[in-house]
């Protein structure tokens, strides 16, 4: 998502219209994993009765004993407990993410949250899927930006970068998880609420900081699907040179 006014606000659009209890993935997975482990819980779904006892238990059985189970064993297990609306598999489910934290066990555990909630509770639960997460009622977005010219930051333009950036995130309510700085280009992952104006709220911590030298391009990218590499950033400055 670069810097595209239209691609933030379609974004935040699509989101206020949505109705009902909103979830996000508080672990960066993949959007790609996500979406393969949504098709085979559709599968499971689609193909068995949750009223047998028997194969329950025998799930349950995967996750909680001592023996060895295959991977594909314990992917079903956890995919096809996830959408029995069971606290006791809940409480399986979160219990094995607390001793084998992986992508697919952090998919898992949110969509028994949420079949456990769409059965308590008469509101519409929606699931807000993007590639970096979030955190509760946030979504996490990445950016970076390049100095102008491609002249390496001096220490006084680093404290204010250091400075500026997370005082203006945190103006809009939001949380800088972390700002890093190279020689000509720094990059922030913030935690911000979707209804914030994002590329306003960037502007105006770049246009603070070039008070003092316009020593920042106004040109920055934005992505909330991935944190990017140092060889995809150098690639895509020099395509904005």
């Amino acid at each position: 998502m670069k810097n595209d006014n239209n691609s933030l606000k379609n974004l935040q659009h699509s989101l206020e219209k949505l109705s009902g209890n909103l979830h996000v993935l508080e672990t960066d997975v993949p959007v790609e994993k996500q979406m393969e482990y949504f098709r085979f819980s559709e599968v499971i779904r689609s193909n068995f009765y949750f009223s047998d006892e028997q194969v329950f238990d025998e799930q349950m059985k995967v996750l909680s004993s001592d023996e060895l189970y295959s991977s594909p064993e314990i992917k079903y297990a956890l995919a096809y407990l996830a959408i029995s609306g069971s606290v006791k598999a809940y409480r399986a489910i979160e219990a094995y993410c607390e001793k084998f934290p992986d992508d697919w066990a952090a998919m898992s555990l949110l969509q028994a949250k949420i079949t456990l909630e769409s059965e308590l509770s008469e509101e519409k639960q929606v699931f807000i899927s993007t590639g970096l997460g979030g955190k509760g009622d946030l979504l996490r977005f990445y950016a970076f930006f390049k100095s102008n010219g491609r002249k390496t930051f001096s220490d006084y333009q680093r404290k204010l970068i250091e400075k500026e950036i997370p005082y203006f995130i945190r103006n809009y309510q939001g949380i800088t998880e972390e700002i890093q700085i190279q020689d000509n280009y720094f990059t922030i992952l913030f935690l911000i609420r979707i209804q914030v104006d994002i590329k306003t709220m960037l502007e105006e911590a770049v246009d603070e900081c070039n008070q003092f030298g316009n020593f920042i391009s106004k040109g920055f990218v934005i992505t909330n699907v991935k944190m990017f590499s140092k060889e995809e950033i150098q690639n895509e400055l020099k395509k904005r040179e």
